[in-house]
């Protein structure tokens, strides 16, 4: 999932926050995994997001538990920004711990420059 949305900015700057953010979602089938699919697909929505729309930053979240969505985050060079506690509502588990993970825009160019051809 890429789910274009407003940064935030204050009143004045409204206008240019429009648009120049992107939460990105993603669900694999546990017997898919360990193929490279899903670390494919996202880093296809990066380019996407950076080349083709021209946003400005991406995020996107996952439950602190659920470690292999947090590698694959960690994997396509977004950094872990927050680390919420019970702030993630799970169907099974009740309040859990949830992360947030973020990519800027220059931080994506940076990576690709210095990816091997």
């Amino acid at each position: 999932m890429v789910r274009v949305e407003d940064a935030w900015g204050q009143r004045e700057g409204a206008a240019q926050a429009a648009g120049r953010q992107a939460e990105l979602g993603w669900t694999v089938n546990p017997s898919s995994g360990g193929r490279g699919y899903a670390t494919e697909a996202v880093r296809k929505a990066l380019r996407l997001c950076f080349e083709d729309l021209r946003l400005h930053r991406v995020v996107a979240n996952a439950f602190a538990s659920n470690e292999p969505s947090c590698r694959l985050a960690e994997r396509v060079g977004m950094r872990r920004e927050l680390y919420g506690v019970r702030d993630s509502l799970h169907r099974d588990l009740g309040w859990i711990d949830g992360v947030g993970y973020a990519l800027l825009a220059e931080e994506w160019k940076g990576q690709q420059a210095t990816a091997p051809v």
